[in-house]
């Protein structure tokens, strides 16, 4: 049981490292790369949005490293990636939809996975040091 637990850990910790540096770096890509103002343009959303998604996917490919905010950055990270499947499936670019879908789906196991085991219930959480008398 114990070598479960900590393969699950170990596991777990791998996604959130491995989809950490992607997010960083599909987020840091969108300041480099100009493609993505131009499709952004396309797709109809207006000038700089492109940047507020860059941010929004490095800032939470970032916080993903943090456990106990990896539930909250991956629920966000999430948000942006139904967007991004609706943005390709709504323009016809159907090829595209999948990626983004995956990427939620790992998402979500990242999430439930941290959310788990920051509320804990109390009976399994360790004993507070019990204080002798002063």
């Amino acid at each position: 049981m114990r070598r479960l637990r900590l393969a699950g850990t170990i596991g777990l910790w791998a996604l959130q490292v491995l989809f950490g540096a992607l997010f960083v770096l599909l987020g840091t890509g969108k300041f480099l790369d100009p493609t993505w103002a131009r499709n952004f343009a396309r797709w109809g959303y207006p000038d700089g949005f492109y940047m507020v998604v860059g941010v929004l996917e490095a800032v939470g490919g970032l916080l993903l490293f943090v456990p106990r905010l990896a539930s909250y950055s991956a629920a966000m990270l999430g948000i942006i990636m139904i967007a991004a499947s609706l943005t390709h499936f709504v323009h016809g670019e159907m090829h595209r939809v999948a990626p983004p879908l995956i990427y939620l789906a790992v998402l979500a196991i990242v999430g439930i996975a941290r959310r788990r085991a920051a509320v804990r219930p109390v009976s399994m959480r360790p004993a507070a040091p019990e204080l002798g008398p002063m």
